[in-house]
């Protein structure tokens, strides 16, 4: 299975380096990775150019919503040759055997000819409350947060379908929670986490984070979103990770 990573970015540039350098592990000739950049003022297009095959800069920011639109529509029309679309973004920082692992689950799912879900690799106390089971191995979850969606291609033509139809869902807040309910089937999670989100800079506070610098509250910013039984390699890369971005 050949699988297109879309990595929306805005800013951020200490986490984004430590994103890219990190994708780098991955990239192959059945991983295609395009950056989609939200007019960012801290790097250049040919910066990002130097980790992706492909880099789509727009002229105006738009939001991450008008990226992901980007990106879904692209995979269905522009990269014909991928079977898998793969989302993220620009503070997160992946275990590297992750495409293996999804190329894993999806393939099981579609020998066993059970329904096929979208599958997620971030686990986190904040979005307990999204999920509806469990089994040894993995968890149920009504919608997935978006620093880590996985999307067959029909799946992506049911989403571009409804985006189509409803144009005020493609600039409303909350995509991840409202785009992938169109599916009515939920996602597919592993009880490890193969992503860890940092969600925040050295001076760019975010969504799930309440701080910027290097305040002695800094460190609660990387704890609300933290991710749960992340793997050895996410263990081990977080403090390094943590340093990098507040500079200490």
């Amino acid at each position: 299975m050949k699988i297109l990573i879309a990595l929306a970015t805005y800013n951020r540039p200490i986490t984004t380096d430590l994103c890219l350098k990190n994708l780098q592990s991955v990239r192959d000739d059945q991983t295609k990775l395009v950056i989609y950049d939200d007019d960012s003022g801290a790097y250049s297009s040919e910066y990002l150019s130097e980790f992706a095959d492909e880099v789509v800069r727009f002229a105006m920011r738009g939001g991450i919503e008008k990226s992901r639109a980007r990106a879904f529509r692209d995979f269905l029309n522009k990269y014909t040759d991928c079977d898998l679309l793969y989302l993220t973004d620009n503070d997160a920082i992946h275990d590297p055997s992750f495409v293996d692992l999804l190329r894993g689950i999806f393939n099981g799912q579609q020998q066993h000819g059970n329904e096929v879900y979208p599958v997620g690799l971030f686990n986190s106390v904040f979005h307990q409350s999204r999920l509806m089971a469990e089994n040894e191995q993995f968890f149920l979850y009504e919608t997935c947060p978006g620093i880590s969606m996985c999307y067959t291609r029909e799946m992506v033509k049911l989403i571009v379908d409804y985006l189509d139809k409803e144009p005020a869902a493609e600039t409303a807040y909350g995509w991840d929670m409202i785009w992938p309910k169109t599916l009515n089937r939920p996602f597919l999670v592993p009880k490890n986490s193969y992503v860890e989100h940092f969600a925040r800079d050295r001076f760019e506070a975010g969504m799930h984070s309440n701080n910027s610098g290097i305040s002695p509250d800094a460190l609660l910013d990387f704890e609300r979103d933290r991710a749960m039984n992340p793997t050895d390699y996410l263990v081990e890369a977080r403090p390094f990770v943590i340093k990098a971005i507040l500079g200490i």
